[in-house]
């Protein structure tokens, strides 16, 4: 059940996220439909799953040297690639609305997280 409370407020951090961009002035615009969002939610959570630790974990000398700006870029480059190849209404025009989406996403993803989900303490014995 936590799984898909996580992947609700993740496909509602993904409309706000698009939304705000659009008014904005971005080259973006989110998709109309709610079903969309929800896979669109699951792909972006797959590959940051299994292809971006593995990516960030190749650049890890690089993003040390760069002082974190190549980790940066990569989670850009594959939020705009995983919109450009997905079949859906989503549209990201350009590498700066990518950028925005990428770091507007993580911040709105993690406020309603934060807010709305309830982790119970670790407990230690």
């Amino acid at each position: 059940m936590q799984f898909l409370f996580k992947w609700l407020i993740f496909a509602v951090a993904l409309h706000l996220t698009f939304w705000s961009g659009a008014r904005l002035g971005l080259d973006m615009s989110p998709s109309p439909k709610w079903q969309d969002n929800l896979i669109m939610a699951l792909l972006l959570g797959l590959v940051n799953a299994f292809i971006k630790r593995g990516v960030k974990l190749a650049l890890l000398p690089l993003n040390c040297l760069t002082l974190g700006i190549a980790g940066l870029l990569v989670n850009t480059l594959l939020f705009w690639a995983v919109f450009a190849l997905a079949p859906f209404n989503f549209r990201i025009g350009n590498f700066w609305a990518a950028l925005y989406g990428s770091l507007v996403l993580g911040v709105i993803n993690g406020l309603l997280s934060g807010v709305l989900l309830r982790d119970e303490p670790n407990k230690r014995r």
